[in-house]
């Protein structure tokens, strides 16, 4: 009963799952594509030990918020953070430099005040900024100039620039710029983590004013940096845990390749060292064991597609409550659910910077482990000190440069010759060098025997996994048994309760049928009666308009018969008056006649 009860669960999840992932139209509107990348390999073991962001001091703590990328100009430090303010970190200060985007309430409305992230200052002391939500700014700190070369609503080659993110200055002012996505922009960025694909690497051309895309379907560029020569640049590609290359000149000219994959982490700012190589900082580490989220889901469109959608599901409500009544609770869970600051806590606490060189190999490296700075996202030199920058700290993390110069107090001094001083300085020289070897050889040792025991541990933790699996696999099977037997039982009880179900219904069916059969006969039988009742109405009307006109017949030759009788009666009249009037006539012309037979006669007398 149990297990049906589970599996009839498990059904009901999987199609609803099936549902929100295949459902036609279900925002977000974005393609997901399967796409394959080098799984994250862990440092070397040497390396790992170069733990020289361990004990990292945390400066304006609480401050400052977000302090992503760095620029130095003139001994100052430069950073963009949230509230959309660029900021100088100066002799302990600090200073607003400029926004470019509104006046805003807080966090929730970082589309409306800005989010610069990317920095990069010129020869000429120029300040070039990436403002996430409105584009790229080139700012003339001594004028207080502010001005726009490429807006993220400029349409480039068909596309809109939703995410800008890093930026790199040529000498000759030519910049060029990562668009992690043309289709989500930051607040909604973790859309574009789930559907990775259409970043672009983008050039501006200070002369004729012009964007071009130099690359594009990428999965989320991010930092940028161009060589020592300018003769190529390279970008991180987030979601696929490598450092590109793409070639400005030569005969590789436009062409894309890749510098270093497989790195031990998600790579987000990239700062050239000076020299031929670059310092990648990993915004979250990762290993064989430990992948990263993006790269455990490439293979897997619909998993993602899945993921993306419930985020959308869920924040559906909220943007619909905030329609009707805008407040601060909808307007954070709105920014919240689809910002890259939900990941937080997937990134964990280990903090690595890499140095590449030209050709992509992994020269050295800046390890932390022990929490006291995390999420690193970018690095540089300030002095004695490297400065650490995060989106999602509220602090600045500082160690010490490698190789710095000690801060000593100095008690006495005394005279040395320059072979003195030489001498001193060869044996400390020595004396360092030897205590390094020392060192590398005791790291040697410990990584050895911790590799030892490692192996010892694992083949113990084998045995004692093998023991209990075979446990476990026996107890499975005869629980697996016993769970048969009972969906037997219940699947025969199941069977029975359905076939009576299924004869029910089949009797009532049938009664439906019968009931509906008869209905169907009165009804047939009530029509054909009122066709003959109307049949007969029909020629009873029939037969009463043919007497009828029949009648009418009648009536209108008597009315003729009286009327010619009529006619005929005033005609005999008028010729009776006429016979009588002839005979009057008659009457007096004989009268007339004797009356002039007796005047002749009577004068013949005479």
């Amino acid at each position: 009963m149990g297990c049906l009860s589970c599996t009839w669960t498990f059904v009901k999840i999987f199609l609803l799952c099936a549902i929100i992932t295949f459902l036609p139209g279900l925002p977000p509107h974005a393609e997901f594509k399967e796409y394959s990348v080098v799984r994250p390999k862990a440092l070397d073991a040497e390396l790992l030990l170069r733990r020289h962001l361990d004990k990292a001091e945390r400066i304006f703590d609480g401050q400052i918020t977000g302090p992503e990328a760095f620029a130095v100009y003139n001994g100052a430090v430069y950073t963009g953070i949230d509230g959309g303010f660029v900021v100088q970190i100066d002799e302990g200060e600090i200073k607003p430099v400029v926004k470019f985007g509104e006046n805003c309430e807080d966090i929730t409305e970082e589309h409306i005040c800005g989010r610069p992230l990317g920095l990069k200052f010129d020869a000429a002391g120029n300040l070039y900024v990436a403002d996430a939500y409105y584009g790229i700014f080139k700012y003339n700190i001594q004028k207080a100039e502010k001005t726009l070369l490429v807006g993220v609503d400029e349409e480039i080659e068909g596309k809109k620039s939703k995410f800008i993110n890093d930026l790199a200055v040529a000498k000759d002012g030519t910049v060029y710029f990562t668009v992690t996505t043309t289709t989500f922009p930051l607040f909604d960025a973790l859309y574009a983590l789930l559907s990775p694909g259409d970043g672009r690497v983008v050039k501006y051309d200070p002369r004729s004013k012009k964007a071009t895309v130099l690359a594009e379907g990428l999965l989320l560029p991010n930092g940028i940096a161009l060589s020592k020569n300018e003769d190529f640049l390279v970008f991180s590609e987030t979601a696929a845990a490598r450092v590109m290359r793409l070639d400005l000149k030569g005969n590789n000219k436009g062409t894309v390749s890749i510098l270093a994959e497989g790195l031990p982490g998600l790579p987000d700012n990239i700062r050239f060292d000076g020299q031929d190589g670059f310092f990648v900082a990993l915004v979250a580490s990762a290993d064989e064991s430990h992948p990263a989220l993006p790269v455990t889901l490439a293979p897997f469109p619909n998993i993602r597609k899945f993921l993306a959608r419930v985020l959308y599901l869920l924040e559906m409500p909220f943007i619909q409550i905030h329609k009707l009544y805008p407040n601060y609770f909808t307007r954070r869970a709105i920014h919240s659910i689809g910002h890259f600051s939900v990941t937080q806590p997937l990134l964990g606490d280990h903090v690595t910077i890499l140095h590449l060189d030209s050709k992509g190999d992994i020269t050295d490296a800046l390890v932390g482990r022990d929490g006291s700075v995390s999420h690193i996202s970018d690095m540089i030199v300030s002095g004695d000190y490297i400065l650490l920058g995060s989106p999602y700290n509220n602090y600045i993390g500082r160690v010490p440069r490698p190789n710095a110069p000690h801060h000593v107090t100095i008690k006495n001094v005394r005279f040395e010759s320059a072979e003195e001083v030489d001498e001193s300085a060869a044996r400390k020289a020595a004396e360092e060098a030897q205590a390094v070897r020392a060192r590398e050889e005791q790291a040697r040792k410990a990584a050895e025997a911790a590799s030892k025991a490692k192996k010892a541990a694992e083949e113990a933790a084998n045995r004692k996994a093998a023991e209990e699996a075979a446990r476990l696999k026996k107890e499975a099977e005869s629980a697996a048994q016993k769970a048969a037997q009972e969906a037997k039982a219940k699947l025969a009880a199941e069977e029975a309760k359905k076939r009576a179900a299924e004869e029910a219904q089949a009797r009532k069916l049938a009664e439906e049928a019968r009931a509906k059969k008869a209905a169907e006969e009165a009804r047939a039988k009530k029509a054909a009666e009122e066709a003959r009742a109307k049949k007969i109405a029909e020629e009873s009307a029939k037969k009463a308009a043919e007497e009828a006109r029949l009648k009418n017949a009648a009536e209108d030759a008597a009315k003729k018969a009286a009327k010619e009788a009529k006619a005929k009666k005033a005609a005999e009249e008028s010729a009776k008056r006429a016979a009588e009037e002839a005979k009057a006539k008659k009457l007096a012309q004989e009268a007339q006649f004797a009356k002039e037979t007796k005047a002749r006669k009577a004068a013949g007398e005479l």
